[in-house]
């Protein structure tokens, strides 16, 4: 709680029949404010409208205690979004030390049912009944601030909560039931509010999107694993074409196969894997992917099985894997980014004669390949009128969403602070649809703006720009099939293949409808 706008997106408007005030989270689902404010409500149950994240709901006295001591705590009813806390802090403030409030007052005179502020001077402590108050000064409590959280703009943190005027006509002041009161007399909810506090980070940012995820964060994919071991694990090793469209976690999957072998092949097997991202310009010609092959053994047992100038001679790269063969090493190449070799047909051809020629070695057992596309290696093949030289040695597996379980647990991590909840998770459900980069994407926008409708403001602008990245990749009968969900009118139905296709890529729910709202709103604005 650094500033005013922070201190707003705390508080809460309460009514009761006729009635208005003011309550602010103090803990995840629990509200203060003062008893006279819910008086009324008895055993009823009162309104509450949270105007940051502009949601309504309804909450129910817990405990009340009448004046002096004037305080009562709300429980929400169903779970709230991912709303923020004051942090509360039972030091006294120092004379003349600015204050602050926010609140929703409301009287015969004036209506400020969309929230007002009001800021004082501290002018010292006072005691009703031993009931330790601050008084306040050169400020104005009108009815409906009762209930406001009182902010020391000094620490950032709330000191108490606002409990009568002194005279509602001028700026006389009022004055404020003290955090140390309140801490004493709500001792779990203290507690609650101190670990809420301690659970935020502290300027680190658990969610990444954009680049591959270490094995240490990366979740899910079980279907996916487990169809890679039984390929590259296999008795005998078996190629697999890992496809997915962009950012669909690909890359982050090479990498945990690299760094993780032991879980995809025995140590009886002696796997040895070489990564190469074919993105890297030196990897745009067959003889360059050769030496990246070199290399990679070199970093992996310290020894060139061929010199450099070997690299056209196909026997001598043959003898050398054979080499490896023999002394009982299963050799592993994990290529990502295929289409930066096969962007072109002049360029993919160049290509013609090397993939002929390591489907021939991976025939023979001197290697495996695990290839990374967008699309099947026949699709990209075929798109450039090109035979594929892979046909019937790899299997397919497309990255669609993560399981359930695993992109929760993601936000679970991440969210500490906000102690994820159904509606937190229905929240990033609606945005992400279980596509990691979107999912991981929702999770930092929330943790970097604290309330839920700015961080999907946010979403929307970042995620843009990959929507229309994606939306470029889409064939047009997959396009008009995204259009179909959409219920566009004079769409004809779409081949059960092509929804199958996109339903396995994520882009469509089991049950119908695009994976996110945005995307969905997205592709209403395309032609």
């Amino acid at each position: 709680m650094g500033n005013e706008d922070n201190l707003q997106r705390c508080t809460v408007r309460l009514n009761v029949a006729s009635s208005q005030g003011t309550g602010f989270f103090v803990a995840p689902n629990w509200i203060l404010t003062c008893a006279h404010v819910v008086e009324s409500a008895k055993d009823n149950p009162v309104q509450v409208f949270w105007k940051a994240g502009n949601q309504n709901y309804t909450a129910k006295v817990t405990q009340s205690y009448k004046y002096p001591l004037d305080l009562a705590l709300l429980q929400l009813y169903e779970d709230c979004l991912d709303h923020p806390c004051v942090e509360l802090d039972d030091t006294e403030p120092k004379t003349n030390d600015d204050l602050y409030i926010f609140g929703y007052p409301k009287n015969s005179e004036v209506d400020y049912s969309q929230g007002d502020s009001a800021s004082f001077k501290y002018e010292g402590i006072s005691f009703k009944q031993d009931i330790i108050l601050y008084k306040l000064k050169q400020g104005q409590v009108i009815s409906g601030f009762s209930g406001s959280p009182l902010l020391n703009l000094l620490t950032g943190k709330v000191c108490g909560i606002v409990h009568l005027s002194r005279d509602e006509s001028n700026d006389l002041g009022g004055r404020a039931v003290s955090a140390q009161v309140i801490v004493k007399q709500f001792p779990k909810i203290a507690s609650a509010n101190k670990q809420f506090h301690q659970s935020k980070p502290k300027g680190d940012n658990p969610f990444e999107y954009g680049l591959p995820v270490p094995p240490e964060r990366f979740y899910g994919r079980r279907r996916e694993i487990l169809e890679i071991k039984n390929r590259i694990g296999a008795i005998s090793p078996q190629c697999i074409n890992l496809v997915g469209l962009r950012r669909n976690g690909k890359t982050s999957l090479l990498r945990y196969i690299r760094e993780e072998i032991s879980k995809f092949c025995s140590p009886e097997q002696k796997p040895l894997v070489v990564f190469l991202d074919l993105t890297n310009g030196n990897f745009h010609a067959p003889e360059g992917i050769i030496e990246g092959l070199r290399r990679g053994i070199h970093k992996l047992t310290g020894n060139y099985l061929w010199l450099k100038e070997d690299n056209k001679d196909g026997f001598a790269v043959e003898d050398g894997l054979q080499a490896l063969v023999d002394e009982g090493y299963r050799l592993i190449i994990l290529l990502d980014e295929f289409e930066a070799i096969a962007s072109k047909k002049d360029r993919l051809e160049l290509f013609q004669d090397w993939g002929e020629d390591w489907r021939s070695k991976a025939s023979a057992g001197l290697l495996t390949m695990v290839i990374a596309s967008k699309r099947p290696l026949n699709e990209v093949y075929e798109t450039l009128s090109l035979g594929s030289p892979f046909a019937n040695i790899f299997s397919t597996t497309i990255l669609g969403v993560l399981e359930e379980e695993a992109w929760q647990s993601i936000i679970q991590k991440g969210q500490k602070e906000f102690l994820p909840n159904s509606a937190v998770l229905q929240w990033v459900d609606e945005l992400a649809g279980g596509l990691p980069y979107y999912v991981q994407m929702a999770g930092a926008m929330l943790w970097q703006n604290r309330n839920q409708e700015i961080a999907k403001n946010e979403f929307n602008f970042q995620a843009k720009p990959r929507f229309e990245e994606l939306w470029k990749d889409l064939t047009e009968v997959e396009r008009l099939a995204l259009r179909y969900e959409l219920r566009e009118s004079n769409l004809l139905t779409p081949d059960l293949a092509i929804v199958d296709r996109l339903q396995r890529h994520g882009l469509l729910r089991k049950n119908g409808g695009l994976f996110s709202s945005v995307f969905a709103e997205f592709v209403k604005g395309q032609r």
